[in-house]
């Protein structure tokens, strides 16, 4: 699940469960080439390449899920944050200064942001509310979201610094997993609307133009383009 692209699409980079264990994996374009790349005993998902393809970040779980980073090819796994909390969801940032994710230190999901480094950690929400999945914007300038702050999980954007966030989407079933296209004009996300299972929507950025694009029985989840 939760596909990304190496730089100049060459490879994508997944989480599967490989004996029953999640393992961060990559494949080439045409399919060949499987590799595990984090091949560990623990759970490694959500993974997140880096712009110049050379690291990849990753949610692992031990005793708490925390953020590690490891080179492309599986080698120098590092672990990033270190609270007794969980995180999730890692993104890396378009310039690669950065990481976006996900933490429960408060007692709910909130979106923080850290140097690569897992240093100068920054908190970019405040609410009682479950707040995860970021995704930076390709300028590097807004983050979009998930949240169930009005009553279920929507999909919501925000500046890079935290302000002006902005609900997206309006909807009674579950919004989630946003991903922008190259040019930062639209953004694509699964939906439990219609079947209650999960398809692929589709947006302009501002929210305008909602559109679904599959309309299958089981579970279409986790976009990238």
């Amino acid at each position: 699940m939760y596909p990304c692209f190496f730089p100049g699409r060459t490879r994508i980079v997944f989480d599967c469960i490989l004996d029953g264990n999640d393992e961060i994996c990559c494949i080439n374009m045409d399919g060949s080439g499987f590799t595990n790349l984090s091949n560990s005993s623990y759970l490694d998902k959500h993974p997140s390449v880096s712009p110049n393809g050379s690291e990849i970040v990753f949610a692992r779980r031990t005793t708490n899920t925390h953020i590690w980073k490891m080179n492309s090819d599986g080698s120098n796994q590092q672990e990033l944050t270190h609270l007794p909390v969980d995180y999730d969801h890692p993104c890396w940032s378009p310039l690669g200064n950065k990481i976006a994710y996900a933490s429960w230190r408060d007692g709910d999901n909130e979106i923080y942001i850290s140097n690569t480094d897992g240093s100068m950690e920054a908190q970019l929400t405040y609410n009682n509310a479950e707040d995860n999945m970021p995704a930076w914007s390709p300028d590097g300038s807004k983050i979009a979201f998930v949240s169930n702050r009005d009553g279920n999980r929507e999909i919501y954007v925000m500046n890079a610094n935290g302000s002006s966030q902005t609900r997206l989407t309006y909807d009674s079933s579950d919004d989630f997993a946003p991903s922008w296209s190259p040019d930062g004009q639209k953004i694509v996300w699964s939906a439990n609307r219609a079947d209650g299972v999960g398809d692929i929507y589709i947006m302009n950025a501002d929210g305008s133009g909602q559109t679904r694009l599959t309309n299958y029985l089981g579970k279409d989840w986790g976009p990238c383009w």
